[in-house]
């Protein structure tokens, strides 16, 4: 059949025609199921990147093991990441930013698919901006781990309408979540994505690379979380406990926080607080204690003008450490805030300033009650050298200062040994055992009876001695090493006494570890030899005592009189710790002892034989000889004002609206003596403390006691006298000086009870 050419002209338009409808017809149905397609969730285990300012995140989800499908739970991951320089902010932020959030109106979760769903958080960074700002919040890149809790299906098992439900997982859908983020730099920029998934049901596929590369990330992320310890006290690594100090003056409040470790903290140690709306945290400075075991993190609480509110209320703490061969280690715990006390806090300035503090303390010591005894001898020691040499006199004394100083190191390392033994340490707590106290006995006898004439000490090794160490023999040369015996026993006397200043310096030293203790110990050695250094380096000043003469034979019988007394004392100080029975044996027998000279005046060996073996025996009946009944001090507390200690009731008591008045004594120590007498017992304080309103307690150290010694180390101190003050007004405890006064007493009874700042 013939087709004419205007026939075939009219077929090919018909025929472009068409195609043309055809196209248009398919990019009309395109355009109407647009989006449709547009909102079909990709299907997979890592979604898209949804773009936003300076960030984007992605939908990261993980197969559902065993467990979790059980659990109804699905595995999911917020993938963000981040432009140079700009971050994302953890779960507290700190001073500024909000952290991301899943919002509950996300699809998923308002159509029931997902009823719950937890963002877990790996471990931040701290930031501060402006010097002032400090934040927490991850840079470039992370990944926090989700929880989704599904909604599950119930059915009753068949013939039972009451017995258990057992639930499914439903089947899934994709997941359609809406996330509220931030990313800061110098400014903050709010984010919202929307992000969706078709998570496939069932196991991955073993080819399928993008599910293991999801598992993965998400488990990675989740090892990065840190753990949550619910027992603190019992955890080898954590932080334990978290202390309110009030703000003093315009300084702000203070949150120490304790930590341990099975090893030595590392050099990036820190811990993040996180506490109540309301409250900030400054970064803490921490201080090592226990040879690194043991850390103490000191924070500022903002605002400046917070108050007690904080106390009580729980705050969390993830502890974080970087010890080497550890690795980096962090754990989350909770504390609730309790009281602390200022002294935690050390003194200003660190180690110098305990340095410093401790070098004066051991210069007070000098002059303290518990060396007066010896003071006189000291001084008619320098009187004798004013016949000698230069150089005589400058070796003497430097012999005695070596005594002194290497007296406070053997203490130090005594000290650091027993700590690290895990034994309560403290200063003048060698008065608590009955074999030093039964030999300091027999030592005052002799040279007590030496100075009264009854025999003569060819080498007398009393502190200060010099009368006769630097003396020298038949023209000989003085005996450096019985001068420094002499600053031997200087040191000894001098630990029943605290000097002011004592306190603070033990407190920071024994709470360290062994370089702390050493090197405080060392600075209070230093000022108690200092006196012998200065004479030493200058010792044409001699000159200015007085002249040798007549008046130094009724010192000579004064100081016999007093170092008799000391004896007696310390006999008196035994009786507390051993039966009075075997402390006045242990009295009669070092008293023989300094008396035989003058039994056996002429067979020389016999005598000494004599002195020894009573002396031996004096010391022997002190060790073997049981304790008395009762608790010394504490078994007459009842007697006048006093109830004894109990720490655990200070609280109850505070909070019925008392003020507590603790005092921490031991019938060897004799500030507390002094203070016992010159302030506690007479009025106006006797009275005030004699008043209903007023609970007051009595701790006695004479004998080791863990719980006095753990209420101590509580306040970061380690030597006694030591008082507090409670009330309304000073729950967390008011410390007073170690040498009191009634004024200091009576004002911190008002400002505990709230009638004056003080």
């Amino acid at each position: 059949m013939h087709i004419r050419r205007t026939d075939r002209q009219t077929l090919r338009q018909k025929a472009i025609t068409a195609f043309g409808s055809g196209i248009m017809l398919a990019f009309a149905c395109l355009t109407m199921m647009a989006p449709a397609l547009a909102a079909e969730a990709p299907r997979g285990w890592i979604g898209p990147w949804a773009e936003g300012q300076r960030s984007a995140v992605r939908l990261v989800a993980a197969p559902q093991t065993p467990d979790e499908a059980a659990r109804g739970e699905l595995s999911l991951g917020l993938d963000f990441r981040m432009e140079p320089g700009w971050k994302l902010y953890w779960r507290s932020p700190g001073d500024a930013g909000l952290p991301p959030a899943i919002d509950g109106a996300s699809p998923s979760i308002a159509d029931g698919q997902i009823t719950a769903t937890q963002i877990h958080w790996p471990l931040p960074e701290r930031f501060t901006a402006f010097e002032t700002i400090h934040t927490y919040a991850y840079a470039d890149h992370v990944l926090l781990p989700v929880t989704a809790q599904l909604a599950p299906e119930t059915a009753s098992p068949p013939g039972s309408v009451t017995g258990p439900v057992r639930l499914k997982p439903v089947r899934l859908k994709p997941v359609r979540l809406k996330v509220d983020y931030q990313v800061c730099e110098a400014l903050c920029i709010p984010v919202t994505a929307d992000l969706a998934l078709d998570v496939p049901a069932g196991p991955a596929d073993p080819l399928d690379r993008t599910a293991a590369e999801a598992e993965a990330a998400i488990n990675t992320a989740r090892a990065a979380v840190p753990a949550v310890v619910s027992d603190p006290a019992a955890a080898p690594f954590a932080a334990v406990s978290a202390g309110w100090i009030a703000a003093e003056g315009d300084g702000p409040a203070r949150l120490v926080v304790e930590a341990k470790s099975d090893a030595p903290f590392g050099p990036a140690a820190d811990v993040f607080i996180e506490g109540p709306d309301g409250f900030a945290f400054s970064p803490p400075d921490a201080r090592r204690l226990d040879d690194g075991r043991r850390i103490r993190f000191v924070a500022d609480v903002a605002p400046p003008t917070a108050d007690a509110r904080l106390l009580g209320e729980a705050v969390r703490l993830t502890l974080v450490d970087d010890a080497p061969g550890a690795g980096l280690r962090a754990v989350e715990t909770t504390a609730q805030v309790v009281p602390a006390p200022a002294t935690l806090l050390g003194p200003e300035g660190g180690l110098v300033a305990a340095l410093l503090i401790g070098l004066l303390g051991g210069l007070i010591l000098n002059v303290m009650p518990c060396v007066l005894p010896v003071l006189s001898i000291k001084l008619m020691g320098l009187v004798a050298t004013r016949g000698l040499g230069r150089g005589d006199v400058r070796a003497s004394l430097l012999a005695t200062a070596a005594g002194i100083l290497l007296s406070f190191l053997a203490l130090a390392l005594a000290a650091a040994g027993l700590k690290l033994a895990g034994v309560a340490v403290g200063w003048g707590i060698q008065f608590q055992q009955p074999a030093f106290i039964g030999v300091m006995i027999v030592i005052m006898a002799l040279f007590a009876a030496s100075q009264l004439g009854v025999f003569t000490i060819r080498a007398p090794v009393l502190s200060g001695g010099l009368a006769r160490d630097a003396v020298p023999e038949a023209g000989g040369r003085p005996k450096l090493g019985r001068a420094m015996m002499s600053g031997v026993v200087a040191t000894l006397l001098a630990t029943p006494c605290s000097a002011p200043f004592v306190g603070t310096a033990l407190g920071f030293a024994l709470a360290g570890g062994t370089a702390d203790i050493l090197a405080v110990f060392a600075a209070m050695g230093l000022g108690m030899a200092l006196p012998y250094l200065a004479i030493a380096a200058v010792p044409s000043a001699i000159r200015l005592l007085p002249r040798p003469g007549r008046w130094m034979v009724w010192v000579k019988v004064a100081m016999g009189l007093a170092l008799a007394g000391t004896a007696l004392w310390l006999t008196l100080v035994l009786s507390r710790l051993v039966q009075p029975g075997a402390a006045a044996a242990v009295a009669v027998l070092a008293a023989l002892a300094a008396l035989l000279p003058l039994v056996i005046t002429k067979a020389r060996l016999l005598r000494w034989a004599g002195v020894g073996g009573l002396a031996v025996a004096a010391v022997a009946t002190a060790v073997l000889a049981s304790p008395p009944s009762g608790r010394g001090l504490q078994a007459i507390a009842a007697e006048g004002p006093w109830t004894p200690f109990e720490a655990g009731a200070i609280a109850a008591e505070v909070a019925k609206g008392r003020v507590v008045f603790v005092d921490v004594t031991a019938s060897w120590c004799v500030t507390c003596i002094v203070n016992e007498e010159r302030v506690l017992a007479v009025d106006p304080v006797a009275g005030r403390l004699a008043t209903p309103d007023v609970v007051a307690m009595k701790a006695d150290w004479t004998r080791p006691d863990p719980a006095i010694a753990d209420y101590l180390a509580g306040f970061g101190r380690y030597g006694i006298p030591f008082n507090v003050v409670y009330g309304p007004a000073a729950p967390q405890g008011l410390v007073l000086p170690e040498l009191l006064t009634a004024d200091a007493v009576t004002r911190a009874l008002d400002q505990a009870r709230g009638n004056g700042a003080g």
